[in-house]
């Protein structure tokens, strides 16, 4: 048989059998080149209900040793965590919840299942490729073409991978308004490597609890509101009003305030005055102006070797923050107090 015929047999094996060689103490899940356990409960309960549908899932990888006195070994190379998910669900672990469950068995737990519905799960079918023995660090090998044979996924790609909650569908609905396509913050790539859905992430933790380091702690949030995130529609409304202020008070002129860093410090510091948004025309029309002016001074200061005359202390603040370590909190908290001060918005709100 050749090197390449050894990986071709599959097999079927029930969600019973991963059961007993589980209480067999011959399978191993946690194998040592594999990732921990990082499914969160809505993402078992989901491979639960589409057990129970009898949809397909992604075979599974394993290895399967006898040594001379008759002891099996099964080794799971690649699929741990869809057989940890079934094995956690029939011990009353968890229970069935999230939006895509079907109403059938949404809420319940294994025990509260029919006897019908028990059977699906007893009976279901993976399918399994199993490799030949080989050595850790073959197998390691095989684990990871397993994991290179697709784009390597980048930090938000992995975030939207990994949670289901309210708030990361929050950012998803804030990312759909078309002010982002039509402010032009975002490249064509951005979007598609979901670089605005992590951008508008960190915006949101801003606006919830403050100024922050660039992508620091935004997967602690995401586990922080995965379970529960109340403030999800009035976020969402929040921000909707907000970007249509800005996107009235910039209008369609070319300005720094296009820029992800600038963007950034201008909505925080408008976000606190959302529940008065939309202004009224002559108020906008003032803030507009300081705006514009403000953005221009702070690109000439940028712009010139030596500036003439004299510089406003803001634009000076505004202009050592956004050009050193901009994405840092304290350039972020020092740029946006520096265009609170220049455009005359001193009242702050308390972070939620």
């Amino acid at each position: 048989m050749s090197s390449a015929e050894n990986y071709l047999h599959t097999t079927h094996r029930t969600v019973t059998w991963f059961v007993k060689a589980s209480d067999r103490t011959e399978l191993q899940l946690a194998a040592p080149f594999q990732r921990n356990p990082v499914w969160t409960t809505q993402q078992k309960a989901y491979l639960i209900d589409t057990i129970l549908q009898g949809l397909p899932v992604p075979e599974l990888y394993m290895v399967d040793e006898v040594n001379n006195e008759g002891t099996e070994h099964h080794t799971v190379v690649d699929g741990q965590q869809r057989i940890r998910a079934c094995l956690e669900f029939l011990q009353n672990k968890y229970r069935l919840q999230g939006d895509e469950i079907d109403s059938q068995w949404k809420g319940l737990y294994f025990e509260k299942l029919t006897g019908d519905q028990k059977q699906l799960i007893y009976g279901y079918k993976f399918v399994v490729r199993i490799l030949p023995k080989m050595s850790d660090v073959d197998l390691r090998k095989i684990f990871a073409r397993l994991n290179r044979n697709v784009v390597a996924l980048n930090e938000q790609e992995l975030r939207n991978a990994t949670y289901w909650g309210e708030f990361i569908t929050g950012i998803q609905k804030i990312a759909e308004e078309d002010f982002w396509s039509e402010f032009g913050l975002f490249t064509a790539n951005d979007h598609r490597r979901m670089i605005d859905h992590e951008y508008i992430s960190e915006l949101a933790i801003a606006y919830l609890h403050g100024a922050q380091n660039k992508k620091d702690k935004l997967d602690d949030y995401y586990q922080l509101y995965e379970e529960t995130f109340e403030a999800k529609d009035s976020l969402i409304k929040e921000f909707s009003k907000t970007a249509s202020e800005i996107q009235q008070l910039i209008g369609n002129k070319p300005t720094r305030w296009r820029k992800k860093s600038d963007f950034y410090t201008l909505f925080l510091a408008l976000s606190d005055y959302s529940p008065e948004f939309p202004w009224p025309s002559d108020t906008r029309k003032q803030f507009a102006e300081a705006i514009t002016e403000f953005g221009d001074q702070v690109t000439a200061f940028l712009t010139l070797d030596e500036p003439a005359g004299h510089v406003d202390e803001q634009v000076r603040h505004y202009a050592a923050a956004v050009s050193r370590a901009a994405s840092d909190k304290q350039s972020r908290v020092i740029r946006t107090t520096a265009l609170r001060n220049a455009i005359g918005l001193s009242r702050r709100r308390v972070p939620l």
